[in-house]
This record gives structure tokens, sequence and C-alpha cells, in this order.
């Protein structure tokens, strides 16, 4: 007789109780801050990100995690793969990275933003264009004493609107040509949406240009009250430090984080209905510009590393929005007990998505480009057709480059990833096409060029002569087959790796055997223990062939 968690329920009123304090071991602590305002929200019980670690008690009764990616796992996963059968097994679900906001579409974000990052190097400016609920827009939309927490679709479709003209400021050239974007849409539990953007400039920011952009000083209240009065009311950090302990950016009696200033003008702020004096160290960085034109916080900084696509793509390194809740009685005796965690989506944030609105957004385009070995393209079929499958695989972006070296003379001066430059792919038909429109590319009758940038997928170095190929896919030019990849100087090799030491791509390996042959010549008795972890040191970092070379050699 088995019961659902509905019936095993008492009767008695509950409610929930978000604990902020209670931070999984491991966990990013922001993920788990508590909610700022009065709101509706759903919290999704279940990570889908879980790990499939492994825990062994030992005979001591101490308990030891083993990861699911370390190499004594391979045994477990090695005896239970004959039973594995493909009738018996169910259904793997999974979130692809076609789910916005999945854990596989923010890592797949983050790896084509630094496609960004390897052609044009580091962002110039690092932008957080906050909403404000005090906009006329909003304001005017509202009924007599409602407030603007109680339409969040109102909220949600002027920030859009606003965010829309953001962007379009900010491409026609306000800091200068823009090359690249991106931004990201959050909410963390504060009721109201941010973005956070990076732009590429055409030239470059040079330390003597930064403060005719930037400013985080306040504005003389004579000459300039406008923007005086949207600094001191939306560009304030804090305050925080021994003017305010309590502060959400202190740590452990510590400030993390201020905006240290020559001090300057002053103003009058309330913390704790205590009035205090603060100056320009407690200034968010800003635009006077966006400031006047959005009246808004828009904090705006100079950047120039690459840490800060992480933070627009937080779910890379954080995650989504979680929160660490129970169940308690409104008996004041009973006490919580047990605690779960699940994804935490506020109501702007599920109205967002409701609407359609973009969460993310970037340009130029990054087109996904194949990496496999011959005849090793991934292969999606049904029962009916896998045998037609096998037999006639479908051709990739890979494929159709070799055709396209073949039969088109200015594919053939191209890298791989310079594909998606000048030719478009077709999802239809499976193959490359020149572009009809663009910059025309001078010496070359009808070839056109735009910013369409193309990114090979990675490879792990474990996966050895898939990881060489993509080496060689990223040195030689305009290659028409795989044969043509193995070929160096009319040379045929048997491997890829092979291509590339010959190539020069490649160190040589004599430093490993240099290495053991060292820990054993040391002493005049050897260490077992030193040449065992030296092996251990040295199988971590090598590839599987390496690996049992050497293994023959000295063992």
């Amino acid at each position: 007789m088995f019961k659902t968690a509905l019936e095993r329920m008492p009767s008695d009123t509950h409610k929930f109780v978000i604990r902020a304090d209670c931070t999984p071991t491991g966990e990013h602590v922001r993920r788990f801050n508590a909610p700022t305002v009065n709101d509706v929200a759903a919290i999704i019980v279940g990570d889908p990100t879980k790990s499939r670690d492994i825990v062994v008690q030992r005979r001591s009764n101490i308990m030891h995690r083993v990861n699911e990616t370390h190499r004594l796992q391979r045994h477990l996963r090695d005896a239970i793969h004959s039973d594995g059968d493909v009738q018996n097994i169910g259904r793997l679900t999974i979130l692809p990275s076609s789910y916005i906001g999945s854990p596989r579409h923010m890592h797949e974000y983050a790896q084509d933003t630094m496609t960004y990052v390897r052609n044009y190097g580091t962002p110039d400016l690092f932008i957080t264009f906050t909403c404000n609920p005090k906009w006329t827009e909003i304001k005017r939309e509202l009924d007599p004493g409602q407030k603007p927490q109680g339409r969040h679709d109102i909220i949600a479709r002027v920030f859009q609107q606003k965010l829309k003209v953001l962007m379009d400021v900010l491409k026609y050239r306000v800091f200068g040509d823009t090359r690249c974007y991106m931004y990201s849409v959050e909410w963390q539990k504060r009721g109201l949406p941010h973005a956070h953007m990076l732009i590429w400039l055409l030239n470059k920011l040079h330390s003597n240009e930064v403060d005719d952009i930037i400013s985080a000083e306040i504005p003389d209240p004579v000459t300039d009250p406008h923007l005086h009065d949207i600094v001191t009311t939306q560009m304030v950090h804090g305050p925080c430090g021994a003017l305010n302990p309590l502060s959400p950016c202190m740590a452990d009696g510590n400030l993390s984080s201020a905006f240290k200033e020559d001090n300057g003008r002053t103003i009058k702020v309330k913390v704790q209905n205590q009035e205090i004096e603060i100056g320009n160290e407690f200034i968010v960085p800003y635009c006077p510009l966006l400031s006047r034109i959005f009246e808004t916080h828009a904090n705006v900084e100079s950047c120039h590393s690459a840490k800060s696509i992480k933070y627009l793509c937080k779910y890379v390194t954080k995650g989504s929005d979680m929160a660490v809740f129970g169940i308690a009685s409104e008996n004041a005796n009973d006490e919580i007990s047990n605690f779960q965690m699940g994804r935490y989506v506020s109501t702007n944030e599920a109205l967002w998505r409701l609407l359609s609105f973009q969460i993310h957004e970037r340009y130029p385009t990054v087109v996904h480009l194949a990496v496999h070995l011959e005849n090793g393209q991934r292969v999606y079929f049904t029962e009916a057709n896998a045998a037609q499958r096998a037999e006639r695989p479908p051709s990739t972006t890979l494929t159709s480059f070799f055709a396209m070296c073949e039969a088109d003379p200015f594919a053939a001066t191209l890298m791989y990833v310079e594909m998606p430059k000048y030719y478009t792919w077709n999802q239809s038909t499976k193959k490359f096409q020149r572009r009809k429109q663009g910059t025309p590319v001078p010496d070359w009758p009808q070839v056109f060029s735009t910013d369409a940038l193309g990114r090979m997928y990675t490879v792990h170095p474990r996966n050895d002569e898939c990881f060489y190929l993509r080496l060689l896919l990223v040195n030689v030019r305009g290659p028409k087959s795989f044969a043509h990849l193995k070929t160096v100087n009319g040379h045929q090799c048997q491997t890829y790796r092979e291509a590339c030491q010959l190539l020069g791509l490649l160190e040589n390996d004599s430093h490993w055997d240099l290495t053991l042959r060292f820990s054993c010549f040391i002493k005049c008795v050897p260490n077992t223990n030193a040449v065992r972890n030296y092996h251990h040191h040295m199988f971590s970092f090598t590839t599987n062939s390496v690996m049992e070379q050497i293994q023959r050699r000295h063992m």
C-alpha cells in the first residue's frame, strides 16, 4: 500500500520557510540569497546538474567521495557495461542546449563568447542596466493606489523596450564603432530585472580616454541638477563598512567591494533611519550620457578581462537561482527538521519567459563546426531508418568543408573556422553556400564577407586521434579530405598524431622518460613511492598512447 506525498502530509496549515543561511557545501552563496521583495515565486525541487559521485564508507567509518570523473569509477562502469540492453533501459531525458537557461545552453553561450575573445581580444566596456520602477512609462499605466510590484507584466514590457533602446544607442557609435556585443538578463530574487552587457569596440579604449566617458563623482548640483539628482538616487553604493555593517556587501565584518575614489562633494543619505554623510567613495562608476537618457542605475566599467564573460554566463560557474526551504507548521513548537533545495523562479522572470523576450543576445553570429573522425559523425536515427542512416550517414560541416575545398578555389585558401565568414550553412541540404550579401572580397568576384565567426567544438586530449585531427584543422588551410590532413610533404602518415609531429605542432615526449630516469637516479636505492607518484602525475596529464609507451619502457 503506497501513499502519495500529499496524502502523507498532515492536514495542519503549513508555510514554506526559505533559509539563506543553509547554503549547501560547495555551492555558490549568491545562488541561495533570500528574496528581498514580497512576491509570488515558484520553487522547482530537484537539481538537474547533480553529479553522480560515489560515497564509500571505509572500515574506519570515514566517508570518502569518489568524483564521477575519477578513473576509479571506470571499473564500475565496465562491470555494468554488459547489462546495458537497449531493449530494457529507460529513456534518458536531458535539458538540451536549445533550452534557454539550461546548463548546456549557458556552457555553449560562454564558449561562443570566448570566440569573440580569440578573434578580437578582451571586451572594452562592462555595463549593468537595472530597471527603475519609477519610470514614467510604468507609473502612468498603474491604477490609482497600485504599486509597480503588483504589475510585473508592465515592468517586463517597459524594461524590454528600454533595453532595446539602450542596445540601439550602444550599437550606433556612442562609444565608437562597436565590433561585438552580448548581454544577459537576470533577476536574482530582487523582483526587478537587470541586464549585464559586454561591448567590444573597434578602436580599443586607452587609459587617457576612460575619464571622457566614465565618471565616479557626485555632479555639481548647481551646474547640472538633473544629473546630480539621478546619481544621488540611483548610483550610490551601500553605504557599507563602518557606516552600515549590515550591508549585503559585508563579509565576516570586512568590506568585500567598494569604489575608492578621492573625496570630493558629499551628500547625505539615510541608513537605518539615521542621516549620514558620504562622498565619492560610494558612487558607482557611470556614464553621464546614459544616466541622463535612462534615469536609472546604469553602471559602466572599463573592462580588460575575459573573467567578465563568466559573470554574464553565471550558470556556467554558479548555476540558476536556488532556494533552500523547509515546511513549518503554524504551531510554534513544531520545528523545521528537513530542508529541500530547488530552483527559484520569480514572477517577473516567469512573465519574461511567457512573453518570449530575449534573455540573451549577442552579435556577431557564431557558427558551430563539427569535429569528428572519418565516418565518425553523430547520427540521429529511429528504428525505421537505422540501417539507412548507418549506410549513408548525413553530411556535416566538416565533410562539406572538404567538398568545398575540392570544388571552390577560394574555399581552398581558408581555415576551417574561417568558412562561416564567407559561406552560409544550409541546414536542409547539409552544404556550405557562398554568401550573397556582405562586403566584396578583393580579387575574388562573387565572394562576400560578413562578421560571422566559426567555432570548432572542443575535444579532450584523451580522445587522441580526434584531438590531433582538430589540431590539424586549426593549422592547415584548404584540406580536401581526411587523407589530405594526414599527408605532410608528400608523405602519407598513418595517424593524425604523426602528421602533427612532422608539422612541428607537438612537443617531444622524451621529457617524460628523462623524468622517470632522474627519479630513479637521484638515490642509490630507488624510492618506490616516489617513482609511483611520478607515474601517477604523468598519467594524469598525458594521453593514452603516451601512457602505454611509457609503461612498456619502464615497467
